[in-house]
């Protein structure tokens, strides 16, 4: 599981770190509003790979860490063992990804409330408001640990158990089923109106629309298969209605942290914008892009001088070299 757990956090901090790159280089695309709520949604899943490998017992036993006494243990042990950064960015994403869908439904449904609702300094205020209510909901974990000896454990919350379940149960809902019922029903809504749209349909912008939706469709689609499991089954256990074997949860995490490290390459295969600009700083997917094209030329642009000699040749989407072309 240490070594899945390794595998996962490293996709995620690389991929995620390229996806920031690609966006910081290309400052025009930061200029669309679901680009910045993309950009967000990368930082919260580069993070999460990051204190993947600093929270014990995922990647690293407990063992491998120093023993800390005083302030800084029972700092590390609340904030750091107790998971409260991990599941803190996972909420954060959950919570992107609503507002990304939020953003597509106003674009689509609403263009002439768009500019208003999703301004710039409204985006940055919902950006703000995301990670300071990820922050607050996942306050419970601050009193789940204590530090002892040098070293984490866990304790009974000072407010009691059925108080916790409470917190538990309301906080599930708050932070997980009520932004999956909002983000679904914005892109059912979205894809159903672009459907019956029939006067549009071979619109250029009504199509690049319908594939930005469904790109972030796939995306709010991994990150509910991905989560479901672990809050799904977590409530039931601390409820007493079902108590599965301890590895059981410990796939369930494994599969809540694998999404953090699906969506840099969903927007790569499924997007060509992002594509061309992935293709920049890393090789490969250059090498497969190229292999996606057809071998037929979608058109030809001569350029001739004043004497009627060919002087360029422009080949779009054709994956061959200009000799091969003159051959």
């Amino acid at each position: 599981m240490r070594v899945l757990f390794g595998v996962v956090a490293g996709l995620s901090v690389i991929g995620n770190m390229l996806l920031c790159i690609v966006m910081i280089r290309r400052r025009a695309m930061l200029g669309k509003t679901y680009n910045i709520l993309i950009f967000n949604l990368a930082v919260a899943d580069m993070l999460t790979g990051f204190f993947l490998f600093i929270t014990p017992r995922y990647v690293l036993p407990q063992e491998t860490f120093p023993r800390l006494y005083g302030n800084s243990a029972e700092a590390f042990c609340r904030v750091v063992f107790s998971t409260y950064f991990l599941f803190c960015f996972g909420k954060a994403s959950n919570a992107t990804v609503m507002c990304l869908a939020i953003d597509r439904w106003y674009s689509i449904i609403k263009p002439i409330k768009y500019k208003i609702a999703f301004g710039k300094r409204r985006l940055l205020g919902y950006i703000a408001l995301i990670w300071a209510t990820s922050a607050v909901t996942e306050c419970l974990g601050l009193f789940i640990t204590k530090a002892e000896n040098g070293r984490c454990a866990w304790t009974e919350p000072p407010y009691g158990d059925s108080a916790y379940k409470v917190f538990i149960l309301v906080h599930v809902i708050v932070t997980f089923y009520i932004p999956s019922v909002v983000t679904w029903g914005s892109f059912i809504h979205i894809l159903s109106n672009l459907s019956r749209n029939k006067l549009n349909r071979q619109n250029n912008d009504v199509r690049t629309k319908k594939r930005l939706v469904r790109m972030c469709a796939l995306a709010a689609f991994f990150l509910t298969i991905c989560w479901f499991p672990t809050e799904t089954f977590f409530v039931l256990k601390k409820f007493n209605v079902l108590t599965l074997p301890d590895v059981w949860y410990w796939i369930f995490n494994l599969l809540g942290m694998f999404n953090s490290c699906i969506n840099p390459w969903l927007y790569c295969l499924s997007n060509r914008h992002y594509r061309r600009e992935f293709a920049r700083i890393v090789p490969f997917v250059q090498t497969w892009d190229l292999r996606r094209v057809s071998w037929q030329p979608s058109h030809a642009n001569l350029k001739t001088d004043v004497n009627g000699l060919d002087t360029s040749l422009e080949i779009v989407n054709l994956g061959m070299s200009q000799k091969d072309v003159a051959i």
